[in-house]
């Protein structure tokens, strides 16, 4: 998953007070009064509104009136100083946490959105139908409001604290009408308009065109075409600013809802089934939490995850698991009036732009086109995967009672799967999670994946030492952050930071990858090089002495998070709307990122990223084996488990409508509904997932969820060509494709329309979905024999 942050001194005022007509009192009253016109926002500063009235009210000496109009220079600037801004690659993140509090962070984003604003409505008077007359003149602009803004969002995600979340809550409003304020403009509507139009279009190249047709799509879904002042206008900007505010306010809500539960067992026998190694994790977790005595289980994935497919207490899971499924369901952290809200105004918003539907507007900007385009790949998917689902489930069902003892249930409740599903892959092949987990030290894992990097792509990865950090003044946000230098033949390309250990009292779940800067060439012919942050959760070191052991699936989140990262850095657009993953149609976004999972499943690349984190025994080969083999266990139901979710994504964004009154049907009704196709194990009642479903509802993929399976199709053919190469020609014809990939999928970013980067890349227009099922063992014998 990535997340990508949006992409404005105040000029006017230093050049109003400088000016020699201000001596005559009368002439100040007046100039000032127009500066308050001009700068309206100021009336939210009580300190500057005071100070404007002072100097309104009171002639002056000359030198006094120079020192008081020096005062308020220095206010409306001193946003410049802050280490929210001053920087160039690198953030100084200890600065910014000693001042991220609310007093110190908010006057100065207040003063960089008002600098950006009246920098705005400067340059809407000189745009001019060229490229660098309208896109060359903002993006510096924009670049400098982008960049702050994403230091601020990604703190709140690896830092979350009050503090920050009231920073947020208070400026991302304004964040959002200044975002209106810059896509709604008439006068760069017209100019890129007219730049169309004329005889400069014939000379701009096609990553220009590109830029300028996605910016006018972009403004038309912005509301340019509301008349100034009307209702419909001012409609939209209400709902675009209660969005954000409501998006805050979900993922708040999750964080908040999986930091209050704690179940602490003081008897080690009602946990039969964990191992030493989870015990010892469920000790220090209470002890972080303050309970001296037992053993903690929460709802962070780190935890609950292993506690579900290991824990043999069945009723225990149950009442854990029924604590997962509605957390931020109750109380002061319910999402459920937070969702239909949401919902409502994503409606409405796209009613007001001609749109049937949030889902018609979401995927006009994406690669499917339409709905209907998403719902038929998911019913192909859908179809090649049912039949070996039912099997699965049957499977498990007999395993269950033959092997587990479970011979009083008739069929597996939810609670059931992931114990059940862990047991059955031990009796399959042998080992359980938590023993593969000794053969992958995260130190060995980690120089895997650099050794992938280089040996298929030619790109070198190294991290930064300590004296190298300290030389070029480079702080973290944590101890446990590292640095790294990305290389391609000799020449540095980019850096990233990497966080990979979970810290839930301030850290959200999940993975993910953002942007710290982005390559640009600037006026003055300087490039900007990216920057990238890297975001997992896997289990931290149990102590100094020892490694972060990672379960496969950290293993392969964090190859999925590199690809996104390695698709920022090595980009070669040096136009920052469309460099690195800027631009890219959403569902081809992941493409890159789940192409790099692949390597998890590679015999020789298993043995080459693992080895026992004590005796550095290599893992034996019927463990390897047994992941490779692993990628097909019970692949029919995690694939109906992934449409799922896309198909009540699409449903409730394209045919619900929020319920009126309580006998109307609720976003759980249309879940259960569509559960009972693709969900084989009877869901409760009771279940409130959408209610911690933060892609849809808290992230970027509302109607796109099923991005992951349209990009899935293609990354899996794009390995496909590793494979063919392999069997062609050996070592020499995989570094070629890894050449070919790093210079059409790394390098093109959205610079291209994805449809000719792919055929660059794979020499056709279509993509085999058949890749796909082959690798997750969903042929039929009739179809592998094609």
């Amino acid at each position: 998953m990535y997340r990508a942050a949006p992409r404005t001194t105040n000029a006017t005022v230093s050049r109003l007070f400088q000016n020699r007509r201000l001596l005559n009192s009368r002439a100040l009253s007046q100039r000032l009064a127009i500066v308050e016109r001009k700068v309206p926002q100021w009336t939210n500063s009580k300190a500057l509104q005071t100070t404007i009235q002072q100097r309104v009210a009171r002639p002056t000496s000359l030198f006094a009136l120079r020192r008081s109009m020096a005062t308020v220079t220095n206010e409306t600037t001193a946003y410049k100083e802050s280490p929210f801004v001053q920087w160039h690659l690198y953030p100084d993140f200890e600065k910014l946490l000693s001042e991220c509090k609310p007093e110190q962070a908010i006057p100065v984003f207040q003063q960089l959105i008002n600098a950006t604003r009246e920098k705005f409505l400067a340059l809407e008077k000189k745009f001019e139908p060229t490229f660098e007359g309208t896109i060359g003149q903002l993006s510096e602009l924009e670049d400098e409001i982008s960049r702050a803004y994403g230091i601020l969002s990604h703190l709140n995600g690896v830092k979350n604290s009050p503090e920050l979340r009231e920073t947020l809550e208070k400026i991302q409003p304004e964040f959002i009408k200044l975002s209106l304020l810059m896509n709604q403009s008439v006068p760069k509507y017209n100019a890129l308009e007219a730049l169309k139009n004329s005889d400069e279009w014939n000379k701009l190249n096609k990553v220009q065109r590109r830029i300028v047709d996605k910016a006018l799509r972009g403004m038309k879904n912005a509301g340019i075409g509301f008349p100034e002042n009307s209702p419909e206008k001012k409609r939209f900007n209400e709902i675009s600013e209660r969005l954000s505010q409501l998006s805050l306010s979900f993922n708040n809500n999750v964080l908040d809802a999986t930091k209050a539960y704690k179940r602490v067992v003081k008897d080690r026998a009602e946990l039969e089934g964990c191992s030493e190694a989870l015990l010892e994790t469920l000790k220090k977790n209470g002890e972080r939490l303050g309970e001296t005595e037992g053993y903690c289980i929460t709802l962070d994935f780190p935890i609950y995850g292993p506690f579900m497919m290991n824990c043999s207490n069945r009723a225990l899971r149950e009442e854990v698991y029924k604590a997962n499924i509605t957390k931020a369901s109750e109380g002061a952290m319910n999402n459920e009036p937070v969702i239909n809200e949401i919902l409502c105004l994503r409606r409405e918003k796209a009613n007001l732009l001609g749109y049937k539907s949030h889902a018609d507007l979401s995927l006009s900007v994406k690669m499917a086109e339409n709905v209907e385009s998403a719902q038929t790949l998911l019913d192909k998917l859908f179809d090649a995967s049912i039949g070996s689902a039912q099997n699965e489930v049957q499977k498990l069902t007999q395993f269950a009672a033959t092997k587990l003892g479970m011979t009083e249930i008739t069929s597996l409740a939810p609670w059931d799967t992931a114990f059940v599903s862990e047991q059955y892959r031990k009796e399959l092949f042998r080992f359980d999670e938590e023993t593969i987990s000794n053969y992958f030290a995260f130190p060995k894992v980690l120089q895997g994946l650099f050794d992938v990097a280089n040996e298929i792509l030619g790109i070198q990865v190294r991290e930064l030492s300590l004296a190298e950090l300290k030389t070029n003044n480079i702080t973290t946000w944590h101890k446990d952050v590292k640095v790294f230098e990305v290389s391609e033949q000799g020449q540095v390309k980019a850096y990233f930071y990497g966080d990979f250990y979970s810290r839930p009292s301030e850290k959200r779940s999940g993975a993910w990858m953002d942007t710290v800067t982005t390559r640009t060439k600037h006026l003055n012919g300087q490039v900007t090089l990216p920057v990238a942050y890297l975001i997992c959760n896997q289990p931290p070191p149990q102590s100094q002495d020892e490694p972060s052991l990672m379960k496969f699936r950290d293993v392969e989140t964090l190859f999925h998070e590199f690809g996104h990262c390695l698709q920022h850095m090595m980009t070669r657009v040096e136009y920052p709307d469309a460099s690195g993953i800027n631009g890219i149609e959403w569902d081809f976004v992941e493409v890159a990122s789940q192409f790099m999972e692949n390597f998890c499943s590679e015999p020789e690349w298993l043995k080459r990223l693992s080895g026992h984190y004590k005796t550095g025994e290599e893992m034996p080969q019927d463990m390897v084996n047994a992941l490779v083999k692993g990628r097909e266990f019970l692949s029919g139901m995690a694939m109906l488990r992934q449409l799922h979710f896309s198909k009540v994504d699409l449903a409730l964004h394209s045919t619900f409508t929020p319920p009126k009154s309580s006998s109307d049907k609720s976003v759980f009704d249309v879940d259960a509904e569509i559960a009972k196709d693709t969900t084989l194990i009877p869901r409760l009642s009771e279940d409130r997932f959408l209610c911690s479903f933060l892609h849809i509802f808290g992230g970027g993929y509302s109607a796109g969820y099923y991005s992951y399976k349209w990009s899935e199709t293609y990354s899996a053919d794009a390995y496909s060509a590793f494979e063919e190469a392999s069997q062609q020609g050996g070592k020499p014809a995989i570094s070629q494709i890894g050449t070919l990939y790093r210079d059409t999928i790394l390098a093109l970013g959205g610079g291209t329309p994805p449809s000719e980067v792919w055929k660059e890349f794979r020499g056709r227009d279509n993509v085999d979905i058949t890749a796909l099922l082959r690798h997750s063992g969903l042929l039929s014998s009739s179809q592998q024999q094609k």
